[in-house]
């Protein structure tokens, strides 16, 4: 449709443009030739205007001869003028009825009507002179006055007039050849004009067409993607499209039917799994949360009695048995805090962690935080550095819970740093500084307190980064056969500041170290 719209507007566009334009050349033509002969006739007018007029004269001489010739002279420029007008006249028998009746051919018949018969008039009174002065006796008086007649008749008076009425036509027909060439530019431009036409109905055509095609593509396509967006969303596996039409659509409904009941068989069995999963996990946590005094209990006990051993042992003089005596301390010490960990991880599963909010003076929070991780700072030949703001005030929030995420962070530094530097830096920040340097989802508080545990330790990959704070985790599995640990410190150390609404993020370069940085709300709300 739109092919055939486009050609026929091509054709229509052709078939106008050579009509008119046809039209329009045999007018400029015409006009063409009638300038040339106006001209040609202005030229012959102004020669007969400035010849000389002794006609008379030579009568008297005798001279026939150049009496004759000079007659003759001036008979043939009659003769051509007449024949300009001739031609002109042809020109407008021949115009076409529309062209004959506009105002400048209308002006061209009055010309030839007001010229053309006094013209050949008086070629008839030259060439019957000529006859007379051929005779063999002398002109008489008469004949020199008839001349005299001739030379100042009407014509020979017009000739002037006749000069200025062709000049005026040349203007004329000047301006019609000017007119017709802008008529020949309006055809090009209408031959355009008809060609974009039909090439935008064909678009348009080609659109709609296209538009209604689709439509009645998409439109099983949209419901069977509306079905399938609703499955996805709502999780029904209840729905189910309708079998319409035998072709390629309705063969995908029937796969998309098809595909929706095994998804359902799918999805229950992974409901299943994930709910025996969450019971056991839920059963696990909640028994290590309640076994978390009758584990403690026979640790702290062998603690004791190691610590009273070596008291005997120093005063009794046992000395060789001191050795053996804190490698029971010191395992026991380690298991304590293996258990521990496991036994925290266990409760904040559980939701069994409870805030007991206070408020605590930043100041000596840090000091306590630096007395407490001193020798494992030192236990590597680590150096030791704190940097504190200004300023820091207080802050409402659970003590035991930061003082242990602080802890966690510098023995985690100091593990992983051997004759390095650890630092801690505190400082107060507002809200607006925090939001511009990190994209945080932090509560609408004023300022935040902001702990920065730095280390030039063994740092970590980006990849290594992206498990950091998984239970069980640490860097890779060299890791954990080299440093120890059970990999549960910064994973309770996330858990502990989501649960008090501070964030915690690390930065961190292979060979360089890390840096560990805590935002906690000035104010935690429960």
């Amino acid at each position: 449709m739109a092919i055939s719209i486009a050609t026929v507007g091509i054709l229509m566009g052709c078939i106008l443009e050579l009509t008119y334009k046809h039209q329009v050349r045999i007018q400029i033509e015409q006009a063409q030739e009638q300038l040339d002969l106006l001209t040609n006739l202005t030229k012959k007018v102004l020669k007969i205007s400035i010849s000389p007029k002794d006609l008379p004269s030579l009568i008297n001489t005798n001279n026939r001869t150049v009496l004759e010739k000079k007659i003759s002279l001036e008979l043939s420029n009659f003769y051509e003028v007449s024949a300009i007008f001739k031609q002109l006249e042809s020109i407008l028998k021949i115009a076409s009825p529309n062209v004959s009746k506009n105002t400048d051919n209308l002006l061209f018949q009055e010309f030839i009507q007001t010229y053309f018969n006094p013209i050949n008039i008086h070629i008839q009174q030259l060439e019957s002179l000529i006859q007379k002065i051929k005779q063999t006796p002398p002109p008489t008086k008469l004949e020199t006055a008839s001349l005299s007649k001739i030379t100042n008749s009407e014509v020979a008076i017009k000739l002037e007039k006749l000069s200025q009425d062709s000049q005026q036509l040349v203007i004329v027909t000047n301006q019609r050849i000017e007119q017709g060439f802008k008529d020949y530019q309006k055809v090009e431009t209408l031959k355009t004009q008809i060609l974009i036409i039909s090439l935008l109905l064909s678009v348009l055509a080609a659109i709609i067409f296209s538009i209604y095609t689709s439509k009645l593509i998409t439109s099983p396509l949209k419901q069977i993607t509306e079905v399938a967006e609703k499955v996805t969303q709502e999780a029904n596996f209840e729905l189910q499209l309708p079998i319409t039409t035998d072709d390629e659509i309705g063969e995908l409904t029937v796969s998309l039917n098809q595909l929706i009941c095994k998804v359902a068989e799918y999805t229950e069995q992974l409901q299943e799994s994930k709910l025996k999963a969450e019971t056991a996990n839920l059963s696990k946590s909640a028994f290590l949360a309640t076994m978390s005094h009758e584990l403690r209990t026979p640790l702290n006990a062998i603690i004791g009695y190691s610590d009273l051993l070596c008291e005997n042992a120093v005063e009794e003089g046992y000395d060789d048995l001191m050795p053996d005596l804190e490698k029971i301390k010191r395992s026991a010490k380690h298991l304590l805090e293996m258990i521990s960990d496991i036994l925290d991880i266990s409760k904040i599963e559980a939701g069994q962690v409870t805030l007991y909010l206070e408020s605590i003076d930043v100041n000596k929070l840090v000091q306590d935080v630096v007395c407490t991780s001193q020798n494992l700072i030192e236990k590597n030949s680590n150096k030791f550095e704190l940097v504190l703001g200004e300023n820091l005030g207080d802050i409402y929030a659970d003590m035991p819970k930061v003082r242990q995420v602080l802890i966690n962070l510098l023995g985690n530094a100091a593990k992983f740093t051997q004759n390095g530097l650890v630092t801690l830096s505190v400082e107060k920040v507002k809200n607006k500084r925090v939001r511009s340097n990190q994209n945080l989802g932090l509560l609408n508080q004023e300022n935040y307190i902001v702990f920065r545990v730095i280390d030039t330790g063994i740092g970590m990959k980006e990849e290594q980064l992206q498990q950091i704070f998984k239970p069980f985790i640490q860097a890779d599995a060299s890791t954990t056969r080299k440093y120890g640990g059970t990999g549960l410190g910064l994973a309770i150390s996330k858990r502990l500041c989501e649960r008090m609404g501070a964030e915690i993020y690390v930065q961190s370069i292979v060979g360089k170290g890390s840096t560990f940085t805590v935002l906690f709300p000035e104010r935690v709300i429960m």
